[in-house]
């Protein structure tokens, strides 16, 4: 195993489990704090009252009864973490699930007020959503990704919804008790107009206590309505369950009052997000000097990784480049050739990481604790089983390509548990979407084919030619990613049920694709899953128990 050290035997996993990443939110906050200042005094206040209100007695609940909770409601209070994606597809599954006959109104902290015009003109299809986010300055009045608010503004103007801006001047330069005076304001007028639309605010968490940003609005509308609450990724919630071994199958708790805490992703992972996001802002790289090391996130993620599984994986060699970063190019032009450039070239500008064995180099496509756990298992990957290429020689190396995502994906669930792949229904409905592109189409096609294959392979001992063959070498690619992320979700399942050790899947992650015996190898693991977990990995998640436990 030579650098990487000896797999060890531990007293208490679970214990050692929960201790670290109690640690790692630790740190990430106290990184975040240094690049922040000192925290404002109403901040620090708002963050008391927030947390009194989520020490109330609670049961698990599911996103069923909360949908059920929604149909008699006047208005919701989404909690948002603003640089969280995983945040506002949150508040996305749960607009989906809404009756589409109910009447809605999406009324948004991320939009000042004064770009209620420019809301208007978008949902009257007068311009789009490129032109929304420059007209309403997003990026000097919000700048958190947009790209992660763009599918909430989308389902409104497919849906016919209204929206509101709920901002008063913006991110910066209010007070929070005025902001929320101002959202009051906003949302009692629009009640007061339309009293039988569902109204949906998404506003920071810290603002929903019952005596804020709800209380002002009961104050300002003046009449009795029925309003729940729906919180976000409680820390102290979510360990809470961990301790039960329920953190992995609960995903919504309900509080006495009604109101519910929706469990999106674990404590830390919200934090890391915050921190990267941080870290590559203009402002923030101004005020800080050049001193952001995206290497530092991810070695921090293999070292975690690396404990889950009882290895300590050395990390001195490694090197992580962000997209942004002028130093990209010049890495790429010495490592690859012109194939294999336009291959990366090809990923960068869809926001794809990658890791080149060679080099010891990463490139963090996007600032995403997803992202940057996929490449930590990149990384683990190449390291222990030796792998010194790219497996970018398609179709040749698909196989191989799948097995090295799967294994990537498997480390990103170690550090965040909560991240879903895609399903072989996800893939037959994504296909039949009438706006998918032909790209799309031929990686789906693509695809399912080769799951197909595979399971005939597991189901009558078979091996099944692939009868599609793509125009586009980037198909293989992106199609790897969705399989080895479907077989990376069986593992960790096989892995968190006890049905792998974890010196059975450190074994696994040195198999490296490009030896000889892989392809049986690989052929013998996937009977082996399903006999472990079965073919779909959403389908075998643990289960929620049946009575609500009281805790």
């Amino acid at each position: 195993m030579g650098s990487m050290g000896r797999v060890r035997s531990k007293f208490n996993p679970e214990l050692e489990w929960l201790a670290a990443r109690r640690e790692l939110l630790k740190r990430v906050k106290r990184d975040v704090r240094q690049r922040l200042g000192p925290e404002p005094a109403d901040v620090t206040e708002y963050a008391a009252r927030y947390e009194r209100e989520l020490r109330a007695r609670y049961t698990v609940s599911s996103k069923d009864e909360l949908l059920s909770t929604l149909r008699d409601a006047d208005i919701v209070y989404g909690g948002d973490f603003h640089a969280l994606g995983q945040a506002q597809r949150t508040h996305l599954k749960v607009l989906r699930g809404i009756e589409a006959k109910r009447e809605v109104t999406l009324a948004l902290e991320c939009f000042p007020i004064s770009s209620q015009k420019w809301l208007d003109a978008y949902l009257a299809g007068e311009i789009g959503l490129d032109d929304l986010f420059l007209k309403s300055e997003w990026e000097k009045t919000w700048g958190f990704p947009r790209e992660n608010y763009g599918p909430l503004l989308e389902i409104a103007k497919r849906r016919s919804w209204k929206i509101l801006a709920l901002n008063r001047r913006g991110q910066r330069g209010s007070s929070l008790k005025a902001r929320e005076k101002a959202a009051a304001r906003v949302i009692a007028q629009h009640r007061r107009r339309d009293p039988r639309s569902l109204i949906y605010v998404i506003f920071g968490d810290l603002h929903l206590a019952q005596e804020h940003l709800p209380a002002q609005v009961r104050r300002a509308i003046r009449e009795e309505v029925k309003d729940v609450i729906v919180h976000l990724n409680s820390e102290r919630i979510y360990f809470q369950l961990a301790k039960k071994g329920l953190e992995h199958t609960t995903d919504v708790v309900r509080f006495r009052d009604g109101s519910f805490c929706v469990l999106a992703s674990p404590p830390w992972v919200q934090w890391q997000s915050y921190l990267l996001f941080l870290e590559r802002t203009v402002d923030t790289a101004l005020e800080m000097g050049d001193d952001f090391d995206p290497t530092d996130q991810v070695v921090e993620l293999i070292r975690l990784a690396g404990a889950d599984l009882g290895i300590k994986p050395k990390t001195d060699d490694v090197s992580v480049l962000s997209s942004e970063d002028a130093r990209v190019w010049k890495v790429l032009e010495e490592q690859l050739g012109r194939a294999e450039l336009e291959i990366a070239r090809d990923l960068l500008a869809r926001g794809k990481g990658f890791y080149l064995p060679g080099a010891h180099t990463g490139f963090l496509g996007r600032s995403t604790i997803n992202h940057a756990g996929v490449l930590a298992g990149q990384y683990l990957h190449a390291k222990l089983s030796g792998l010194e290429r790219t497996l970018w020689r398609l179709p040749v190396d698909f196989t191989a390509l799948i097995w090295a995502e799967a294994a990537a994906y498997f480390v990103s669930k170690l550090v965040n548990h909560k991240r879903q792949s895609e399903t072989l229904t996800d893939l037959k409905a994504q296909l039949l979407r009438q706006n998918s592109t032909s790209a799309d189409k031929e990686v789906l096609k693509l695809s399912l084919d080769r799951l197909m294959s595979e399971l005939v392979l597991v189901r009558e001992g078979r091996s099944r030619k692939m009868q599609f063959q793509p125009r586009r070498k980037s198909s293989y690619l992106e199609a790897a990613r969705i399989c080895g992320g479907m077989l990376g979700e069986r593992l960790y399942i096989a892995y968190r049920s006890r049905k792998l050790k974890k010196e059975e899947i450190v074994r696994l992650l040195r198999w490296n694709p490009t030896s000889q015996g892989f392809s049986r190898r690989y052929e013998n693991l996937l009977k082996s899953l399903a006999q472990l977990v079965g073919t779909e990995a959403h389908g075998t998640r643990l289960r929620i128990k049946s009575r609500p436990e009281r805790l």
